[in-house]
């Protein structure tokens, strides 16, 4: 399976992009809920339950979730960047549960070597996994009977405004017809939350949908550039692009980039981005209980 290797090593090698778009995401959101608060609410813990995170990152989203279990919980934290792994044990640094710290390509699980868990958690990483219907089947073998598999996702066009802005502005800085034509144009993967349901009801006979939606909204110009270069990398540029990438063009691209977000905040007084996420609950057993009275 393709794992898009070469790009999260560059794009996930540190904490400057992830981190920020937490940071960001989190300061900036118009909802009143972070999306974090979904996550941990859809898990359902009653405090005793084993866990694995599958492609943990930096543990920001662990950190809370580990809060949550007492005597007889466990944690598997995995992820393939070893730089993530380290960060996520600073990060996850109250529990009160045996927590393991794995690298491990998520594709290729093994569930002699990790056993089965009441919750699997997978937050984002869907958008680097080329073969779906390969990967679902390895996480529903590491569920006990009566385990959940917990999926965090957004949708294709979710912040549509920065990609269409982003594309445009490529071609003014003259970049390569075939590289633009190449580049995902929204949120990248196979599965998405537009198709995710089509997916997972291929392995599962019961999926809870928990929609999220949101505004990102930028005060300054700043922000906003912060988001797109530190936080996106340029919308991908920053890992795919080859020596033909000047910083002529780089200045050009983010002219027309901060030009457009500078001209719509002093019109408005803010720039908007609309985001779009859910959280798929799949199990083989109807859950008549769950609700979430605060969506």
């Amino acid at each position: 399976m393709d794992f898009e290797y070469n790009y999260i090593k560059k794009h996930f090698g540190g904490n400057l992009a992830l981190g920020t778009q937490q940071m960001l995401q989190n300061k900036l959101r118009s909802n009143p809920k972070s999306f974090l608060d979904y996550i941990v609410h859809c898990l359902d813990l009653s405090g005793t339950e084993a866990i694995i995170d599958v492609a943990c990152g930096n543990g920001f989203i662990l950190s809370d979730v580990v809060k949550k279990l007492r005597n007889g919980g466990r944690i598997v934290a995995l992820d393939l960047s070893e730089s993530m792994l380290n960060l996520a044990k600073e990060n996850v640094n109250i529990s009160w549960v045996p927590i393991e710290f794995i690298r491990d390509d998520a594709t290729k699980i093994e569930v002699s070597r990790y056993g089965k868990f009441d919750r699997v958690m997978v937050n984002f990483l869907f958008h680097y996994i080329a073969e779906p219907n390969s990967f679902i089947p390895i996480l529903k073998k590491l569920l006990n009977p009566g385990g959940r598999l917990n999926i965090a996702i957004e949708a294709r066009n979710s912040m549509a405004k920065m990609y269409s802005m982003h594309f445009e502005g490529m071609k003014k800085a003259g970049f390569p017809e075939e590289f633009i034509e190449n580049l995902p144009k929204g949120r990248r993967g196979k599965m998405v939350l537009d198709n995710a349901r089509e997916y997972l009801k291929k392995s599962f006979n019961y999926i809870i949908e928990v929609p999220y939606k949101n505004q990102l909204l930028f005060p300054t110009v700043n922000e906003y550039m912060q988001f797109y270069i530190d936080g996106h990398g340029y919308c991908g540029v920053s890992a795919n692009a080859g020596e033909w990438f000047t910083e002529s063009m780089k200045s050009v691209l983010e002219e027309y980039v901060r030009n457009v977000v500078e001209t719509e905040i002093n019109k408005s007084g803010v720039f908007c981005l609309d985001t779009q996420n859910s959280i798929f609950i799949c199990t083989e057993e109807e859950l008549k209980n769950f609700k979430i009275d605060w969506a």
